[in-house]
């Protein structure tokens, strides 16, 4: 394209048009990265809430429900009475006696594996405790949260305990879980652990996956949570943001730019360029509205380029009439 050949109104549009183009791609790059940052912070909000939930958890040494447990996740131990007697807190005040219950434990692990269950439901993200060295073959990595878990090692030492990123049109996001003294109960050396715990984990997944899944010390990476969100696209995100006043706020701007253009440059532009093709016609009597302005007192460019062609016309005219005189 030859800019060359267009015209002053058709050079202010493409300009224009580049100008709106340009910004928005800008729009769209600060609304990914606004979109990332919030992403991350849902995800690093909700696998901090897991991990004070497996603290407090693990800080009562687990969870025990009464007659009901989670037939796809199940229990790690069981306790069975005949009977029992229920008495208030506070007072001890006895309230009644029980029939025959059962009452059923539920470590940290399995009480966040319930929970993930529950979050696959409706909530629009997901989320479950994975490691290298799992124990259930349910918590056993996918292949985006091995990478996490390695990058998170490579950098263990230097503080990284987040990873993040997209996995086609899912929003992933790693927080590392420490070992911390609590969970030496059930990932502590064979040593560490009670026998009777020991057993009950054997019994459930096998003593190879226990082996696997214990042996740890203070302050280890044992694994990640690792949080699946599935947002709207960024597109869609945008399209929603837009409303009628957005659109009108372009229009108006679009529409005061044009008038200036219009007014401030194309026209006098025009007025000055049919000026300059009379005046090479020798038509002198022309009118560019500047008569009495000097360079000096104005900033206007287009204002400046008109008093210096009135001031060409002008001496031009005086040099026809002194050449009229000597004939």
């Amino acid at each position: 394209m030859n800019l060359k050949n267009l015209s002053i109104t058709q050079k202010v549009l493409l300009v224009f048009l580049i100008v709106v183009i340009l910004a928005t791609f800008s729009f769209v790059h600060l609304l990914q990265r606004t979109y990332n940052s919030a992403l991350i912070n849902q995800g690093r909000s909700i696998a901090q809430e897991i991990l004070i939930f497996r603290k407090w958890a693990a800080s009562f040494g687990g969870v025990w429900t009464k007659d009901k447990y989670t037939p796809d996740v199940g229990y790690l131990m069981e306790i069975s009475a005949p009977s029992g007697e229920l008495k208030a807190y506070g007072s001890g005040e006895s309230l009644g006696s029980l029939g025959e219950f059962h009452i059923y434990l539920h470590n940290p692990a399995l009480a966040t594996r319930e929970l993930s269950l529950l979050s696959n439901v409706n909530y629009g993200w997901s989320f479950r405790a994975v490691s290298d060295r799992y124990m259930a073959p349910s918590d056993k990595p996918d292949s985006w949260e091995k990478r996490a878990i390695e990058e998170i090692k490579k950098k263990w030492k230097r503080g990284m305990t987040e990873y993040w990123g997209w996995d086609g049109n899912k929003f992933r996001f790693a927080k590392a879980i420490v070992v911390k003294k609590a969970c030496l109960k059930c990932h502590g050396t064979k040593d560490e652990i009670d026998p009777v715990l020991y057993k009950a984990m054997v019994a459930k997944y096998g003593e190879e996956a226990v082996k696997r899944a214990t042996g740890y010390k203070e302050g280890d990476l044992r694994g990640i949570i690792s949080v699946t969100i599935l947002p709207p696209s960024v597109i869609s995100t945008a399209a929603g943001l837009i409303d009628f006043w957005n659109i009108g706020a372009l229009i108006l701007a679009f529409l005061i730019f044009w008038y200036f253009a219009q007014n401030e440059i194309i026209k006098p532009i025009e007025k000055l360029t049919k000026a300059a093709h009379d005046i090479s016609l020798g038509k002198l009597d022309i009118d560019l509205g500047v008569r009495g302005l000097k360079e000096d007192e104005t900033k206007d460019e287009i204002t400046k380029l008109a008093i210096a062609i009135d001031r060409l016309r002008a001496s031009i005219q005086i040099a026809m009439e002194r050449l009229r005189k000597k004939r």
